[in-house]
């Protein structure tokens, strides 16, 4: 198996008690459709490696689960902080307005209002209030938010995700201002202040 034909699902947190148990955090929006598995992918110096699950219980918002062949605490330490995947068959299906960040990877990004195509998303940043798209137009890097409202479609058989883009956010790469292209901008003459 390889990565390339998987998904991250999480992670090995750390050990749990002495007998091998380890707790295994699911980065997913519901962690328990995952209760049902019977093997993962962990991530190792040699590749991906997999292992099947003689338990696999609910702990909070985190699993613990014993793992064949990881019998002691130090066996279980070993794995602590290794990446978890799954081969891509396991996600669920997506309606068609949605995407999963990892398969957005590659794809060409249409702005829907300028009917123009901007380029192609290089990587989806999962973190702040909202994800955003790296977006590679024509050698330029270009963020774009994706805020939950924001209208979209997905052609998965073409790579093309299809979006309404904010008004005037191209123009903030593509045609910067000259203050913006120098780093330079004039200072205000501190005696023109009016009080």
């Amino acid at each position: 198996m390889e990565i390339k034909d998987c998904f991250l699902l999480g992670l090995i947190t750390k050990p749990h008690g002495y007998k091998g148990d380890v707790v295994l955090f699911v980065d997913a929006d519901e962690p328990i459709q995952y209760r049902e598995l019977d093997s993962i992918w962990v991530q190792e110096e040699s590749g991906l490696v997999p292992y099947f699950f003689d338990s696999l219980r609910p702990h909070g918002d985190r699993f613990v689960a014993h793992l064949e062949g990881v019998d002691t605490e130090a066996a279980a330490q070993r794995l602590a902080g290794s990446k978890v995947f799954l081969p891509e068959k396991f996600l669920p299906a997506l309606a068609d307005d949605a995407f999963y960040f990892h398969e957005a990877i590659g794809w060409t990004l249409f702005d829907a209002l300028t009917k123009k195509t901007v380029g192609k998303i290089v990587r989806v940043q999962d973190h702040g209030a909202y994800p955003i798209l790296e977006v590679d137009a024509e050698g330029l890097e270009v963020l774009v938010p994706l805020p939950d409202h924001m209208l979209m479609k997905v052609d998965r058989e073409r790579g093309v995700l299809e979006i309404e883009l904010p008004e005037g956010l191209l123009d903030v790469y593509l045609n910067p201002s000259e203050e913006d292209v120098d780093g330079n901008t004039e200072e205000e003459d501190p005696d023109s202040f009016s009080y």
